[in-house]
């Protein structure tokens, strides 16, 4: 079954509380104040069963302008609104501040409900009907049915719930399937229970012994105990008014305007980009950078309007905005929000959020307006295109999914559709894809050739590069096992040749002149000759009268035509000769310990090239170092 809320609205003393009493047998109005007073502080809450069966959670709003704030915190995650209009006042200043916050929050099914029908003449109600369909008229109630009751009487009630069921039976189930959602509306503690929170729950299901979140708190609890409707349950769903009775937290940890979310879905933020609409009667323009009151879910903070591309925003006109908050909510793509002024304080507009972490707007950023646009067409194919766009990189489904905050067919449908246009390519990290533009990996592997062709004009004789000097100038954004696939990517591309812990452009060759024909033999010869004691390169440099890079270059281009084995910065070995210590290490000492000096002796030797030597075997699993000595592996 559907599961589905009613939330009242309407002006003070036109009967809400009185209406839902005689609907549901509950008095809403649990307050000593309330009670004293005769008025709705409060939110309070009832249930309905429909005669079709159908259940409905109720939230009854307080009607007073001073208890605004709280009505909009109760009509939050309402599926349908019950508009309260008294037939002996008719229309009042608050019933059109709640119908435009009704509005403002894509409420779009309800009822009207004409109380106090029995204190009027017959044919006083069509002249009230008729000033009630003026002010629905440019609403998404305006083919709301009007049904004539009395809370006090009874008179009407039948219809008035055959209407709710004919309604209910309209409206379409949720199809949120993301996790775990429940804006706090009221916290307070039981005696042996401990904390309890209550609210309307957005998305997702929760059950006992689940793990939560509570932002902008910031803190872990365990759920104990649940309950819908007043009766004890193992899980509530979407769409419910739900109690969680929460362990591992303080009642005073908690206040209303939090969020109990699933772990790792959604984060507090302090900036939202947004599409705002001021209300036709906001009663002045709205300036950029206006303080303003934003009520988001079940909270109220205070902010700034940041208009990108005018100085004021005129009553009953649209703009992409940015806003700015002074405390953090909990946003998410596509929320309805309501703006009031700061003071006096009143309901002037709303939207609906673009963008719940955006970088911050400058006057100098270009495309804001274009980027809004394309958020609020919603179409996912260009929403992942956009964000694979700003990446650096790559992203998985999984990052894909948290930043857009789309439903997670969505992003597949987005992803299937670049695919299907031959826009994005992928590399697979730890069995996930990751995904990016073409034009994006393009822009990379470009860089990467850049980078590796301009090395070869400073070192012609030595094409390679270190993977790690590579990833640290220019893909330090990546993670280790990204920039591995990447580089693996690439060389199956045939783009990059790779080679130990180096890599070459696929195309590059080592320039060697004459010249450097010489020098090579020349180097060749001294190393080689030198046996168990070669000369260094430093020294080798000196006695050439050349840079030291440049004799590297050439004793590493030795090492590429496997004339030389470099042990350590500045000393490199014949490659026959290191073959021929491994066999005599492995011929003498196999399983056993060697020594420095055991190994000194062998050779024949100094410490100054033993221990180079037995760190290089220890590198290619020669050797495996025990203490100060050294194991020859089998």
């Amino acid at each position: 079954m559907k599961q589905l809320i009613l939330g009242t609205a309407g002006h003070i003393d036109h009967g809400k509380t009185t209406l839902i009493k005689a609907l549901t047998g509950i008095d809403t109005d649990r307050l000593k104040e309330e009670k004293a007073r005769g008025i709705s502080i409060e939110l309070g809450f009832a249930h309905l069963t429909l005669p079709s069966g159908q259940q409905l959670g109720i939230v009854d709003v307080p009607g007073h302008e001073r208890f605004v704030k709280n009505m909009l915190a109760g009509a939050t995650g309402i599926d349908m609104v019950l508009l309260v209009v008294a037939a002996d006042d008719s229309v009042m200043p608050q019933t059109e501040e709640h119908l435009a916050i009704v509005d403002l929050l894509g409420i779009k099914e309800g009822v009207v409900a004409l109380t106090k029908a029995d204190l009027v003449d017959e044919e006083w109600l069509p002249l009230v009907e008729d000033e009630i369909r003026k002010i629905l008229a440019n609403t998404g109630l305006k083919d709301a049915p009007i049904v004539a009751v009395s809370g006090k009487t009874g008179m009407g009630l039948d219809k008035l719930k055959e209407t709710l069921d004919e309604i209910a039976q309209k409206i379409q189930p949720k199809r949120d399937k993301s996790p775990l959602r429940l804006p706090i509306d009221r916290v307070f503690s039981m005696a042996g229970a401990g904390t309890v929170v209550t609210g309307t729950m957005w998305s997702g299901e929760v059950k006992v012994d689940d793990k939560v979140h509570i932002y902008p708190a910031g803190k872990e609890a365990r759920v104990r105990g649940i309950q819908v409707h007043g009766q004890r349950v193992d899980k509530a769903f979407a769409g419910q008014r739900t109690a969680l009775n929460l362990v591992g937290i303080d009642k005073d940890d908690i206040a209303r305007g939090d969020v109990v979310l699933a772990p790792g879905f959604l984060s507090p933020s302090y900036m939202i980009d947004a599409k705002l609409k001021l209300l036709d009667s906001a009663p002045k323009e709205l300036k950029n950078r206006a303080r303003i009151r934003l009520h988001h879910g079940t909270s109220e903070v205070l902010g700034r309007i940041i208009l990108t591309d005018r100085e004021a925003l005129i009553p009953g006109k649209t703009a992409f905005v940015q806003i700015r908050l002074e405390s953090p909510i909990v946003p998410r793509y596509n929320d309805n929000f309501v703006i009031r002024s700061y003071s006096p304080i009143q309901t002037i507009g709303g939207g609906h959020i673009l963008d719940s972490h955006p970088a911050k707007y400058k006057a100098s950023s270009k495309g804001f307006a274009q980027r809004c646009q394309i958020l609020s067409e919603g179409n996912p194919q260009a929403i992942i295109n956009l964000y694979l766009k700003e990446a650096k990189g790559f992203m998985t489904k999984k990052q894909l999914w948290i930043r857009s905050e789309l439903e997670e067919d969505q992003v597949e449908q987005g992803l299937n559709s670049l695919k299907s246009s031959n826009e994005v390519a992928y590399i697979t990290v730890d069995k996930q894809e990751g995904f990016i533009l073409k034009d994006r990996l393009n822009e990379l592997v470009k860089d990467l050739e850049d980078y590796l062709n301009s090395n070869l004009k400073e070192n012609p004789l030595n094409p390679w590069v270190s993977k790690q000097v590579v990833k640290s100038q220019l893909f330090s954004w990546m993670t280790d096992k990204e920039f591995e696939t990447f580089i693996s990517y690439l060389q199956q591309s045939a783009k990059i040749v790779v080679e130990k812990a180096q890599i070459a452009h696929a195309k590059a060759k080592a320039i060697v002149n004459k010249e450097d024909e010489k020098l090579l033999s020349f180097i060749a010869e001294r190393i080689i000759d030198g046996r168990y004691s070669p000369p260094e390169t430093n020294l080798l440099a000196k006695e050439m009268g050349l840079d030291l890079k440049k004799v590297n270059s050439l004793a590493d281009l030795l090492v590429r035509q496997n004339k030389l084995i470099r042990v350590a910065p500045n000393m490199y070995f014949g490659s026959e000769l290191i073959e021929q210590a491994k066999e005599a290490l492995k011929r003498n000492f196999t399983g056993k310990e060697i020594s420095p000096s055991d190994t000194r002796q062998l050779l024949g030797t100094s410490r100054k090239y033993v221990i180079p030597l037995l760190n290089y075997f220890d590198t290619v699993g020669v050797t495996r170092r025990v203490g100060e000595t050294r194991l020859i592996r089998s």
